[in-house]
């Protein structure tokens, strides 16, 4: 029997459920089964998964061909539910990392809208246990460019400004880290593909507590947004904050010997974690930005040991750090108010898997009851008249 999620999105679009190949999602104790050694050569970051992503011109090109295709419905009824108009630019975002086979359409959701010069890119240190020296820092990365997939991309002016206002307490410079880590790289086709001229800050946010994350993101917003006035840039228009996440890792079976089956492995638990998934979306990640609720959200998915999952999110740390730099920043440059909206929700699970048939893309982890993960696309914007 076809579960709930599952049946009302396969009513929605009419669309096959396609069973995809074996492999090994991550965890913050590092379990996916990609390479470890470094991607570098010349200065350039070069891509770390080349399974879940293409990075080539015609790859990213026939994945959002192929996936727009299949989404038209629904990213038209998006567009018409939140008022969309052609020119809109989020100012900031949450975007699904995990392989573009899964989580594909919900890209599309997304990227056309994010339209800024600068993407600062926050990420998650799915390594951070083998990298004890980073914990209560941002990590930065060293690299000049970014391996693109119509050409390098280049590393923004701003890091080095964001760098140097931050004390040296706060920061860590690890090409290693960067290197071996797919939470950014899978966001970067994406961006390019809409915005040929995105330059980026990439940062990954590995262990640390609420106290520490919310002093950093503060300190964090005031050096950038002190380089955003001195340049005359605008958030969302010149700036914009990239958020990598997916959401609930769950199952019992592929996770480091761990299990993250809290609610059981049968069709019924699969929709009681999805509607979990909707509630800490609905609660805390959609409306209008608010340090409270990064707050609430950090409290509801990290355990008191903060090395520990309450519930498996894989945004624990990028997500609360995210918004309250993205409520840093408003503040900072404004006072204005942000509001979020959901775009899409999905899992591994999901209906309407399309194989675009690009050569060597395909998927770096099974999908099962035993085994999914959920991700989503959120949009954040300025509230009208909050300027």
């Amino acid at each position: 029997m076809t579960h709930g999620f599952l049946a009302r999105r396969a009513g929605a679009l009419a669309t096959t459920l396609i069973l995809l190949a074996p492999g090994g999602l991550e965890t913050q104790q590092g379990t996916d089964g990609r390479a470890e050694e470094p991607g570098q050569a010349s200065g350039i970051r070069l891509p770390h998964d080349t399974v879940g992503f293409t990075h080539s011109a015609a790859g990213i090109a026939r994945v959002i061909a192929v996936m727009e295709a299949a989404e038209r419905p629904e990213l038209e009824a998006t567009r018409r539910r939140l008022g969309i108009e052609p020119g809109t630019g989020f100012v900031g975002a949450i975007s699904p990392h995990d392989d573009y086979q899964y989580a594909g359409q919900l890209y599309l959701h997304l990227y056309p809208y994010l339209r800024a010069r600068h993407a600062v890119m926050i990420g998650v240190a799915h390594h951070a246990r083998k990298h004890p020296e980073a914990e209560g820092k941002l990590v930065f990365d060293g690299f000049q460019q970014w391996h693109g997939p119509y050409s390098p991309v280049p590393i923004s002016p701003l890091r080095a400004v964001v760098i140097e206002a931050l004390p040296e307490a706060d920061r860590l410079v690890s090409q290693e880290m960067h290197a071996g880590e797919h939470s950014l790289e899978a966001m970067v086709p994406f961006l390019q593909h809409y915005q040929r001229e995105v330059s980026i800050v990439p940062i990954l946010v590995p262990f640390m507590t609420w106290d520490r994350l919310e002093a950093l993101a503060g300190r964090l917003a005031q050096g950038l947004a002190a380089a955003m006035k001195e340049r005359s840039l605008a958030l969302g228009r010149d700036v914009a904050v990239l958020i990598s996440s997916d959401a609930v890792h769950y199952g019992d079976e592929d996770w480091g010997g761990r299990s993250f089956a809290d609610f059981g492995t049968n069709g019924a638990a699969y929709d009681r974690a999805v509607s979990r998934d909707l509630a800490l979306i609905r609660d805390h990640l959609t409306e209008r930005v608010a340090i409270e609720k990064a707050r609430n959200f950090y409290r509801a998915v990290v355990a008191e040991d903060c090395h520990e999952y309450r519930i498996s999110w894989c945004g624990r740390f990028s997500i609360p750090f995210g918004l309250c730099l993205l409520n840093g920043l408003a503040r900072e440059l404004g006072p204005a108010h942000l509001r979020g909206d959901l775009l899409r929700y999905g899992t591994t699970l999901d209906p309407g898997r399309r194989d675009p048939g690009v050569e060597g893309l395909g998927v770096t982890a099974r999908a099962s009851l035993r085994h999914w993960v959920g991700f989503c696309s959120i949009g954040y914007r300025l509230e009208p008249g909050s300027r």
